[in-house]
């Protein structure tokens, strides 16, 4: 039950929908290659056996359910500061892609002959951003429920592990999105003459954005968690 919805909820990410629009004919040969796993066995096979003894250290070595539920006075308070945080860090990239996109434009009459190289940049310039801001915030979300109850406390060193774990394989699959746009770039240039620029600068604008949220995903899971811990000790 749990990995199918982990599996749907993958699926389902709008950078994940957006992608496979871009790169249609390429994921239609994808889907038709590849092997059908479980995503239990997918993950299985982005861990080494050093990767897995720092993932059962993290696990608290009895039940959960004997892990005190007690929630600290300031809880409340964590709360909302994360939430502020969220907020400002969200806000802070958005601004960045919209006006990296702006720039495009307006250098797209001095790129004419550059090909994709200077969108590739900016789109791994916008990525260098996201994820130097997202690591900050999310440390902060960890250190806000280590601060909460030691349930929460559990929780986050259980994400330290996972963002320690899972973050190389994560970068190289963020790197791997502005080559999958190069295919869309040349599509759109030789398909659509007019306009055809513009089109290509929305489309990675989007693309930017779906990607921002879903690395602010894990952020949003340890906040609901905080807020939940609170709603439920007022």
């Amino acid at each position: 039950m749990a990995t199918a919805a982990v599996r749907a909820n993958f699926a389902s990410s709008r950078l994940v929908r957006l992608l496979s629009v871009a790169t249609a004919r390429d994921q239609e040969a994808l889907r038709q290659d590849a092997p059908r796993q479980d995503f239990a066995e997918r993950l299985a096979q982005w861990l080494s056996a050093v990767d897995t003894v720092r993932l059962h250290a993290a696990l608290p070595p009895g039940p959960v359910n004997a892990i005190p539920r007690a929630v600290s006075a300031g809880a409340k308070a964590l709360c909302e500061r994360t939430d502020a945080e969220l907020a400002q860090v969200r806000a802070a990239l958005r601004q960045g892609i919209a006006t990296q996109a702006a720039q495009a434009l307006r250098d797209a009459p001095h790129e004419a002959d550059a090909g994709h190289a200077p969108h590739r940049k900016r789109h791994l310039d916008q990525q260098g951003q996201m994820a130097q801001k997202v690591a900050a915030l999310r440390a902060s979300v960890r250190q806000a429920l280590s601060q909460a109850s030691p349930r929460l406390r559990q929780l986050a060193a259980l994400d330290a592990a996972l963002e320690q774990t899972l973050g190389g394989r994560e970068h190289k699959l963020m790197a791997a999105v502005p080559l999958l746009l190069e295919k869309r770039f040349e599509q759109l240039k030789r398909e659509q003459p007019e306009g055809w620029h513009g089109a290509y600068v929305g489309e990675m604008q989007e693309m930017l954005q779906a990607e921002l949220d879903l690395r602010l995903q894990p952020v949003i899971g340890l906040m609901h968690a905080l807020r939940s811990e609170v709603e439920k000790h007022p």
